[in-house]
């Protein structure tokens, strides 16, 4: 194993500090962070870049701390940035986003807004864990398939701690566990069977149901509280990680977007869910939601059934675009994308509102957008996921006013002026 001293001067978009080595060649060093002086242990070598771990901090960073969790210590690979200071963290994810914007996406100078601070510990209410062959549910292992077993999670919500520590699942592989942290519901999902799931006692109340019953038409669902609004989440559908954090995000959302300009705005929200956005969002709007997800759609049917909303069981580049005002997109890691984009362009929405959760797709959808005729406007960030380099951006891009087919300037609705 080789070994060198290096000299961190920047942070990469998966949350390595960037160096480079005696010859030039950039390192992407996992365990530092920018502005120090480290040994560090090479993992992979390629012509144009490497990758190393730390082995030693020899000059740290104002920001570096113990990390909070003793499980890190033993490998665990949930949390990779617990070596940094809660705010660093807030800080260096905006350089990264804004990074991201300047480089993929072509902003000039873009000013990214850290966003609220959110509690760092017992925050999560959906854990995925990988089952070791005793049964007992972990993390794993850093850069690794191995499971670690783990007796305490700082991140965890106290409503799952336990069965995070003490139940065993027999026979299954990985399980996801969920709760909602304001109705007190709780679900253990079980892939493939949780026909040998043992709970801790005092877990009476918990849902166990495996992938296999899901397969053969079993309904099972949590509910959770959050903006005024119940919401009933199924098994297999997909909700955000924290109420406190679902609701930041409505929050930015919110105000990207702004009131209704005339009651009936047309509202589409794509990649909907279970309707987070749209149910929060559409009061005063005809919304028309999409979403591809079986169990989503049939939540958000439910979650929506008191509002103007139209849910439909659709992929975003198969819809057939029809005129919005306002348009919210939450799509997945891998972003838009060019047909996607292009279906929301097509809308003619005088603004796009993007949530993005990963910085790199976010650069190159901003610059898809710029090239069908929206500019960025603004990007805040949701912390909901402390200790990792991951992150929420919500950003606004704004249709370019056009010339029309008569020579008059139009007003971003296709409409001379």
């Amino acid at each position: 194993m080789t070994v060198v001293e290096l000299e961190t001067t920047g942070v990469a978009a998966g949350g390595e500090a960037v160096a480079r080595d005696g010859t030039g060649r950039v390192v992407f060093v996992a365990g530092a962070l920018p502005g120090e002086r480290v040994t560090a242990a090479l993992t992979e070598e390629r012509s144009s870049f490497a990758k190393a771990r730390v082995v030693d901090v020899l000059e740290p960073a104002e920001g570096r701390v113990t990390p909070p969790c003793p499980q890190v210590a033993r490998g665990c690979g949930g949390c990779g940035w617990q070596h940094i200071e809660p705010g660093t963290q807030r800080s260096l994810k905006a350089s990264i986003v804004g990074d991201a914007l300047r480089r993929q996406g072509g902003v000039p100078e873009p000013v990214v807004d850290p966003g609220p601070a959110l509690p760092v510990s017992g925050f999560r209410t959906t854990l995925r864990l990988a089952v070791a062959g005793s049964g007992g549910a972990g993390y794993r292992r850093a850069r690794s398939h191995q499971v670690v077993d783990v007796d305490e999670c700082v991140i965890a919500h106290p409503l799952l701690r336990q069965m995070v520590t003490d139940a065993t699942f027999a026979g299954a592989t990985e399980v996801t566990l969920r709760c909602g942290a304001r109705s007190g519901d709780r679900l253990a999902l079980v892939d493939p069977t949780s026909a040998r799931t043992v709970l801790p006692e005092g877990h009476d109340d918990v849902l166990v149901v495996g992938t296999d019953e899901l397969r053969a038409g079993r309904r099972a669902w949590i509910h959770e509280s959050l903006a005024g609004r119940r919401w009933r989440i199924s098994a297999r559908s997909f909700f955000q990680a924290r109420p406190d954090g679902a609701e930041a995000l409505v929050d930015a959302v919110g105000e990207a977007l702004g009131p209704p300009r005339a009651a009936g705005e047309r509202l589409l929200d794509a990649y909907g869910g279970v309707g987070l956005f749209g149910g929060c969002l559409g009061a005063g709007r005809r919304t028309t939601l999409l979403e591809r997800s079986a169990s989503s759609v049939a939540d958000a049917r439910h979650n929506l059934a008191d509002l103007d909303a139209r849910v439909l069981r659709l992929d975003v580049e198969r819809w057939r675009p029809a005129p919005m005002d306002v348009v919210v997109a939450d799509p997945a890691r891998t972003g838009l994308g060019r047909a996607a984009v292009g279906v929301l362009a097509a809308t003619r929405a005088r603004r796009i509102v993007l949530v993005s959760c990963d910085p790199a797709s976010l650069g190159r959808d901003a610059a898809l957008l710029r090239g069908a005729g929206y500019h960025w406007t603004s990007t805040r960030l949701v912390d909901l996921f402390p200790h990792t380099p991951h992150v929420e951006a919500v950003s606004s891009f704004d249709r370019r006013a056009s010339t029309g087919v008569d020579g008059n300037e139009e007003d971003g609705h296709g409409r001379g002026r």
